[in-house]
């Protein structure tokens, strides 16, 4: 699987993700409304996926979250009554651990 960065698209009756993502909808970037999903891996797949569609190494998607972070922070303790924005220490270590879930 390849991590990817995209963005939804127009079809008739509405707006949806690409039928070539295999499982997306992920970490909705408030900077440029993309979103992260998962395609097979080039040398297996047997469908087309645009080639302006970014691709995401772990430190690449690492990098994006930080920028949302910058732009819009994170928040811990959301659901008490005293949240708090996350570190960035605590933003990179959730985003890997997130995308190495995937690899197990």
């Amino acid at each position: 699987m390849v991590l990817v960065e995209y963005m939804r698209v127009r079809v008739a009756g509405g707006i949806t993700t690409p039928s070539w993502i295999v499982d997306g909808g992920h970490w909705l970037s408030p900077i440029d409304r993309s979103l992260i999903g998962w395609v097979d891996d080039p040398a297996t797949r047997e469908y087309y996926v645009p080639d302006t569609v970014t691709t995401l190494t772990r430190a690449e998607f690492i990098t994006r979250q930080l920028a949302i972070h910058a732009a819009q922070p994170f928040m811990k303790g959301v659901e008490t009554e005293s949240p708090s924005e996350m570190t960035t220490s605590e933003v990179e270590t959730m985003s890997g651990d997130w995308y190495d879930n995937f690899w197990s």
